[in-house]
């Protein structure tokens, strides 16, 4: 699936993701402590799984699916948008859905 996606994008993974065949050229294995960002990205992903309850879904229609995944995008991209990502002295991103609970 990752070689689909070739000259379009980068995948980050941790050093546990390989492929039996080899790595696609996209595929960016990352030792630990390097390439940060897809600690970001994995709690956001994580705050906004448990804040909108993402796990919840299995037993819905496609289209309640969609439509759900859809708020959580746009969630996400307002909440982003209103705070910003703003970077600590020590070149952190502090991550926090307290204020804006529901």
């Amino acid at each position: 699936m990752i070689a689909q996606f070739d000259k379009q994008t980068l995948i980050l993974a941790d050093m546990g993701f390989h492929a039996k065949e080899g790595d696609p050229s996209n595929l960016k294995v990352c030792k630990r402590g390097t390439w940060n960002d897809r600690m970001l990205v994995e709690t956001t992903l994580s705050m906004l799984t448990h804040v909108c309850h993402l796990k919840k879904l299995a037993h819905r229609t496609w289209q309640y699916l969609e439509a759900r995944l859809a708020f959580v995008s746009a969630a996400y991209n307002l909440l982003v948008q209103w705070n910003g990502l703003r970077i600590d002295p020590d070149h952190r991103v502090r991550l926090s859905m307290t204020e804006f609970a529901l």
